[in-house]
């Protein structure tokens, strides 16, 4: 049977202290407040899997970290996903796994994936190293840190501006190139996640 309690309030999560043993205190619809014997506070979702109906738990930070009413949000959006038959936790996984390979493809790491392409397509030393300078030196410091699924076109107009002020209108033509180049390799590697694996289609 679930246990039935009334919910928490800020005064009772503030004042919580294990004796003995670690205290649980249950807030209501599956969350509930580890308070350990050193005085750390763990906020805990209990739930069903969607399909399976295998219980599980996911945590939702430490008190004062994540307060009460912050800890009530996680557990409603969690309970959201539920009722679509999404499992919290695999979610949380996703979208965590999501914002790794985000900040992880920043411009400068597909541009050296572009760069590779350029190496293997048997260019001349002196070409492969025009390239990789002229990008370090105009475009690197301008977006090479920043993810390249969020660059605006404004910002890579940027980038090549002070270029353009100077009238190195061949340089902007050559860098506007290899932008695009780099651009379509990313687009490249995104569809490459939805191709058909073996022989069947």
């Amino acid at each position: 049977m679930a246990r039935q309690t009334k919910p928490l309030n800020s005064t009772e999560v503030k004042n919580a202290k294990a004796a003995g043993r670690a205290l649980v205190l249950y807030d209501g619809d599956g969350q509930e407040l580890q308070v350990t014997l050193g005085g750390s506070k763990l906020w805990r979702f209990r739930y069903y899997k969607p399909f399976t109906r295998k219980q599980a738990m996911i945590s939702f930070g430490s008190y004062p970290s994540v307060s009460l009413s912050k800890a009530r949000q996680n557990r409603e959006s969690a309970r959201a996903l539920l009722s679509k038959d999404v499992d919290t936790q695999e979610h949380k996984k996703a979208e965590q796994l999501h914002q790794k390979s985000v900040s992880e493809s920043t411009f400068e790491k597909v541009a050296a994936e572009w760069f590779k392409t350029q190496e293997a397509a048997g260019l001349t030393t002196h070409t492969l190293n025009d390239i990789w300078r002229s990008m370090s030196k105009y475009v690197f410091p301008h977006i090479g840190s920043m993810p390249i699924s969020s660059i605006t076109a404004q910002q890579f107009i940027g980038s090549l501006s002070p270029i353009h002020a100077a009238g190195r209108l061949e340089t902007v033509k050559r860098l506007s190139q290899r932008i695009n180049e780099v651009m379509e390799l990313r687009f490249e590697l995104w569809l490459s996640h939805f191709k058909p694996s073996g022989k069947n289609r």
